[in-house]
């Protein structure tokens, strides 16, 4: 992989913890900043696809069709001649390139095993594109299976979202154990970022949880700054289809958004761009 392209999966097992909507905020924002960057879905749920408002994409004729499987990232890790492994060409949305999930997506899990270096496909498919992109942000499936190895397994660092709460907390401990197993097949696989979700601070039990994480585990990465558990504001910006900073720009959610990935930046050793 290329010192100047970063790759970065955003991993955790359990589901609704902010991730899909950390990757298209935090991507948006590097987008902002002057970073060219790529997002690629990798859950069969498709939320991030979803979440950039991207229903369907342009075809070869110039008319409008639905999202196939081979718009996705089943190309690079699976084709009938293993020489013709490579990313399709990306969607273009909100500034970000984008390789969209499907449900179809699916089928890759239980192919993948019988595939000779099958987990290591994405990330060769990913040294190709080293020199065009300055970040490439990664959302697996909330899950322990082949599409979440393979995601993390083709990263050098990994973020990994965690609600400020007990589950949050019990949960992580899961995750640690599982990035230490991928770091068999990629040794030089680095946490980068605890990035904190759902806080409320008007409750103990977030500020317990959060000082518990920090306590815990901040001499294994740094743990960001909380995002604000918001339950209307995400949910309107995802049916709206818009990264929550272009959304709301106003919003303090957007500067929190702006922190954390200038954190993330800060841990990467990454400088913004002029």
């Amino acid at each position: 992989m290329g010192l100047s392209m970063k790759v970065i999966t955003f991993f955790n097992h359990a589901g609704g913890v902010g991730k899909s909507s950390s990757v298209r905020d935090i991507g948006f924002t590097l987008g902002r900043l002057g970073h060219r960057v790529l997002l690629i879905d990798a859950d069969p749920q498709a939320n991030l696809t979803d979440w950039l408002g991207v229903r369907g994409v342009t075809g070869a004729d110039g008319q409008p069709r639905d999202l196939r499987l081979d718009d996705t990232l089943y190309p690079a890790v699976l084709a009938d001649d293993d020489t013709e492994l490579a990313l399709p060409s990306p969607i273009r949305v909100h500034g970000l390139d984008l390789i969209p999930g499907h449900l179809d997506v699916a089928t890759i899990e239980p192919l993948l095993p019988g595939q000779m270096m099958g987990l290591l496909r994405l990330k060769d498919a990913l040294r190709s594109l080293s020199g065009k992109y300055d970040f490439v942000l990664i959302d697996p499936p909330p899950s322990l299976g082949q599409l979440s190895a393979l995601a993390v397994i083709a990263a050098q660092y990994v973020v990994v979202p965690v609600p400020a709460s007990g589950k949050g907390l019990k949960g992580l401990q899961t995750v640690m154990q599982m990035l230490n197993r991928f770091r068999k097949a990629n040794p030089e696989l680095a946490l980068s970022m605890i990035l904190v979700t759902q806080y409320n601070d008007t409750t103990n039990h977030s500020r317990e949880s959060l000082a518990q994480l920090r306590a815990q585990f901040g001499h294994l990465a740094p743990v960001s700054t909380p995002l604000t558990y918001r339950p209307a504001l995400y949910p309107d910006s995802q049916l709206h289809g818009e990264p929550l900073p272009e959304f709301a720009k106003r919003s303090p959610a957007t500067q929190e958004i702006a922190s954390v990935t200038s954190q993330l930046l800060a841990a990467l050793g990454a400088a913004h761009h002029v």
